[in-house]
């Protein structure tokens, strides 16, 4: 073990620990006070965004509850690097979008399609043309409510009423804003970013309401637990007696060990499935960069800051990082297959993950694995005789053949019956497709 890797668990413990986010947070909350424009909540919107126009519909009681202004930039092309599998990112978010818009009581259109790219462009232009009016957001609701066929403006009445940018003119503001998106950090539309820190969507816009949530800052006018309703009905369903479904379907858990959404997700979706006996059927696959998608330095450094905040609220350790690419993906890929044989799947991933994510153990080194295998009461002895077994190729292959199938392409991702979701911030969703079993009694 080199001395770089043996000091980057510790590097990246000091990177994402709570005293390191408080000095950043503490130096931008004295700089705002000198500096009042720096009391200002940028949102990097995309018209053709399903997320970016559920965003846009919080943001007016957003504003109404805390003293920030907010400053609108209007994007359309993302940074391709970032953003692999754009059409299937495209399809999943419209089913996404729906269920968002029902457990957040917003308005998104049923069996809606995605916006033309033209439509969008001229969307994007009219709104540029006017980005300096006082009341912007006012603006941007209603264009992009009629590109989406869900204001009571049509699409080509706000066009002939506002008017729009020269084509050429609205590229070169757009390409400026992705530019600054890209520069800041990130890579993504439907983007908050407030001083230092990014807020992605309606899913993290309850992390810059915990931030905001001081005197001075936060008015008295709403309920602030609101902000963090998907953590709550999850987090509920561990602590309370909940109705039991009558009748309950197999779930495939797909998951990566590079992955950290893998290990948040992990835990508590088996808690879940304990707490309904759903069977659970454990599928891992390859990390993205061994099958050729790039991870790009921005991405993966917002990747561990937002895995460290969602840890934070689901109670879990998280920070102390090795990486485990190299041979210990191969080593981890291997022993999960044996660990199957057992009937000790589960636990293995959950010592395996907990390992690389929030202890700091290698999976490249024997001894550091050896404690993953042995804390799981499989015996190293015959683990080690299967390290180099390649039984577990053809599994990983059909995985994400299967992964692919169902129309997404990363992790964790899950299918329960005819639902598929993406993210360690959906289990609430699961839950509600595993609770409707119980509508017509337990």
């Amino acid at each position: 073990m080199t001395l770089t890797r043996l000091l980057k668990p510790l590097l990246t413990q000091m990177a994402t620990s709570p005293k390191m986010r408080n000095l950043r947070r503490g130096w931008f909350e004295l700089k705002r006070r000198i500096i009042p424009t720096l009391n200002t909540v940028v949102f990097y919107h995309r018209v053709d965004d399903p997320y970016s126009f559920l965003l846009l519909q919080a943001l007016p009681r957003f504003l109404e509850d805390f003293k920030v202004k907010l400053s609108i930039r209007i994007i359309l092309d993302l940074p391709e690097d970032a953003n692999p599998h754009p059409e299937l990112h495209a399809i999943y978010a419209l089913k996404d979008a729906e269920r968002l818009a029902r457990f957040h009581e917003l308005m998104f259109p049923e069996a809606s399609e995605q916006p033309d790219y033209e439509d969008a462009l001229i969307a994007s232009a009219i709104l540029l043309k006017h980005q300096k009016r006082p009341k912007l957001l006012h603006l941007v609701t209603e264009v992009t409510g009629a590109l989406w066929g869900a204001s009571t403006t049509t699409f080509q009445s706000a066009t002939k009423r506002y008017g729009a940018m020269k084509e050429s003119e609205a590229r070169s503001l757009l390409e400026q804003n992705t530019a600054e998106l890209v520069a800041r950090g990130h890579y993504q539309s439907g983007t908050l970013y407030y001083g230092g820190e990014w807020y992605p969507g309606l899913d993290r816009l309850g992390h810059l309401a915990a931030r905001l949530d001081k005197p001075g800052i936060r008015r008295q006018t709403g309920d602030i637990a609101d902000y963090q309703r998907q953590y709550r009905h999850v987090l509920q369903s561990y602590n309370t007696l909940r109705p039991r479904p009558k009748q309950v379907k197999t779930l495939d858990f797909y998951f990566s060990f590079r992955s950290p959404y893998s290990y948040l997700a992990a835990d508590r979706v088996f808690k879940l499935a304990e707490l309904y006996k759903i069977p659970v059927l454990s599928k891992p696959i390859m990390p993205m960069v061994t099958r050729g998608i790039p991870l790009p330095k921005a991405k993966r450094n917002y990747m561990v800051a937002d895995a460290k905040r969602e840890a934070e609220k689901n109670h879990m350790p998280f920070g102390k990082i090795c990486d485990p690419l190299g041979d210990g993906i191969d080593n981890a890929m291997a022993l999960f297959h044996f660990a199957q044989q057992h009937s000790l799947e589960q636990e293995f991933i959950v010592s395996v993950l907990s390992g690389i994510w929030s202890e700091g153990l290698d999976i490249n080194n024997m001894t550091h694995l050896r404690k993953m295998v042995e804390r799981v009461e499989l015996d190293w002895e015959q683990a080690s005789a299967v390290l180099e077994s390649t039984d577990w190729h053809k599994p990983a292959e059909r995985h994400q053949e299967e992964i692919t199938r169902i129309g997404l392409w990363g992790v964790p991702a899950f299918k329960y019956g005819n639902l598929v979701l993406w993210g360690q911030d959906r289990l609430w969703a699961l839950e509600q497709e595993v609770l409707a079993g119980t509508k017509n009694g337990n």
